[in-house]
């Protein structure tokens, strides 16, 4: 027999998808001015507050130095890795920091695109994601080598990892097959494919619907979260198994600033800005900006401040000297030493025959 669902279950129901809607995406419940448009960037940058020109001063000079930094990232890469293959995913991550710096600053400048260019952010985060699995995968030398040499080492796969499992203190391991290895790998090129149909659905909601889109990209943001807490549980997961066999490429390293870089980008506006500073009334609303995207504003400039400090990190933890990726550079510093111990050598001979 079919079951008839109740009113009041569907009462429960529409309130506990109200509720978690409201903690991804709430609404702008503080005293704002009855104006309703946000600002184009002309009519915003004309008109700027003084903590905006502040703000906005800082993060471009951040900014220019986090593309400086990205060059010089390149040139190392671009000289110094001599296998193309590697060089070709290596690119992908070092755009991470200037293009997630780089949407933080234009969003700040243009107000409108706040939404947009966060999602494409993010979209580019979970394709690098991809490269990482991708990249350790490569180093092993293809999935059949990265399983036999887990499975050598008796290393199983642990699911034990964030954002959730981690928390379990028993789950069962599985083999470090290809079979379950590809599985992983899929967990995490789910996300970039699910992320880029919620990008076109939103773009069309918002151009058919206009101010009545709000519900839907609410439950839109809801089914991408899902699927980028199952790609961090699949990236965290090959992370772990392969952190011991990838050391002398500092793997874990450019793992975690892709990982924390993500958190930042990602999280602190639903978490921090919408979830408690808006929610408690401590961001207000200004001439042109409402608070919600006063929210936005500052929290794009927190970006890309913390972006310059991972910037500046990975320059120091991934440097050529202590980093196998980099082989030509290694190899023209033991060339070089190796040709000044002999012009040494040459040299004590010439004094000890005078």
């Amino acid at each position: 027999m079919l079951h008839l669902v109740e009113p009041e279950e569907v009462g429960a129901m529409r309130a506990a998808l109200n509720l978690i809607g409201s903690m991804v995406l709430p609404m702008d419940t503080s005293n704002c001015s009855d104006r309703h448009d946000t600002p184009s960037a002309p009519e915003f940058l004309r008109n700027l507050e003084p903590f905006q020109t502040v703000l906005l001063s800082i993060s471009s000079v951040t900014t220019i130095i986090v593309l400086t930094l990205s060059l010089i990232h390149w040139f190392y890469v671009y000289n110094y890795v001599s296998i193309e293959k590697r060089r070709n995913k290596l690119y992908w991550l070092i755009a991470v920091f200037p293009v997630a710096c780089t949407c933080s600053f234009v969003a700040m400048c243009v107000p409108r695109t706040a939404v947009i260019l966060t999602s494409i952010g993010i979209l580019y985060y979970l394709m690098c994601l991809f490269v990482i699995v991708s990249l350790a995968r490569h180093l092993f030398g293809g999935r059949e080598s990265f399983s036999t040499c887990l499975q050598y080492d008796d290393r199983p796969i642990d699911f034990r990892s964030p954002p959730f499992c981690c928390i379990l203190p028993k789950l069962p391991t599985a083999r470090s097959t290809e079979r379950n290895i590809r599985r992983l790998e899929w967990c995490v090129l789910q996300a970039p494919i699910v992320r880029s149909i919620i990008i076109l659905f939103d773009v069309v909601a918002v151009a058919e619907l206009r101010e009545d889109a709000t519900p839907f990209i609410r439950y839109s943001d809801m089914a991408t979260l899902c699927s980028l807490l199952l790609a961090i549980f699949g990236v965290h997961t090959l992370a772990r198994v392969t952190s011991n066999k990838l050391s002398a490429y500092c793997f874990m390293s450019m793992f975690r600033l892709v990982d924390i870089s993500l958190f930042f980008f990602s999280a602190q506006q639903p978490i921090i800005f919408q979830n408690v500073l808006l929610r408690f009334n401590l961001i207000s609303c200004g001439p042109l900006l409402n608070s919600q995207e006063n929210a936005y504003f500052v929290c794009n400039f927190i970006i890309t401040c913390e972006m310059l400090l991972l910037s500046a990190l990975a320059t120091w933890l991934l440097a050529p000297r202590h980093n196998a990726m980099f082989d030509a550079y290694r190899q023209s510093m033991t060339l070089s030493e190796t040709t000044a111990s002999l012009n040494e050598t040459e040299q004590s001979m010439i004094e000890q025959d005078i």
